[in-house]
């Protein structure tokens, strides 16, 4: 892969690495181009397993992580990361997001979600957001479940009023998984709209309402 303009000017070491994991070689060779600059390593991995041998050995800022793969999903991968107290964040991508997909990743402490196809600039957008969050009620609420206190984010989500859609979305996702339905279905969140399901996608969520 040819080095982005950044990086052919680069001088000293990278402030910050990220490791995109995507099946498909454009997405991988995009998503690097993008990202990579003269603050900013990029690694890539092809497959689930390989994303997790990578993160046995060496250490990372950010995960970029697609949910469909041949070998080991996105989904397990995080669970694997999270079983060994890999603490990474994380952004998950993909072209489909669904209720059961969502509750999970939250669950594993993964707030942050792209949905495909993403624009470089969004992308950009999402490794800094989820690098240096600003101060904002949106942004405490996912703050707050990136640390496993999903309490906490649904009350600071609560606490943005007027609810924006992309609030009113949040709070819905965090309820159930607080007040699961009394029959456990594994189908919890199939409750939630899914066409609504796109608002907790990081474009949607940090828009003004």
């Amino acid at each position: 892969m040819s080095p982005s303009p950044d990086q052919e000017n680069a001088a000293g070491p990278p402030q910050r690495r990220l490791l995109v994991v995507d099946d498909e070689p454009t997405l991988r060779l995009g998503f690097s181009y993008a990202l990579a600059s003269r603050a900013t390593q990029v690694d890539t991995a092809a497959t689930g397993r390989q994303a997790l041998d990578r993160l046995k050995n060496a250490s990372y800022d950010l995960l970029i992580l697609d949910l469909r793969m041949p070998d080991i999903d996105g989904l397990g991968v995080i669970e694997a990361l999270r079983e060994a107290g890999n603490t990474v964040p994380i952004v998950l991508c993909s072209a489909a997001l669904t209720p059961l997909a969502v509750i999970r990743a939250i669950q594993h402490r993964v707030p942050d979600f792209l949905l495909k196809p993403v624009r470089p600039v969004d992308l950009r957008e999402v490794v800094d957001y989820v690098l240096a969050p600003p101060d904002t009620p949106t942004s405490r609420t996912v703050g707050a479940i990136r640390r496993g206190d999903v309490p906490l984010a649904l009350e600071h989500a609560r606490s943005d009023s007027p609810h924006h859609h992309g609030t009113t979305v949040w709070i819905k996702v965090l309820e159930s998984i607080l007040n699961p339905p009394d029959d456990e279905s594994p189908g919890a969140g199939e409750s939630l709209i899914r066409s609504s399901l796109a608002a907790l996608a990081f474009r949607s969520s940090t828009s003004p309402t």
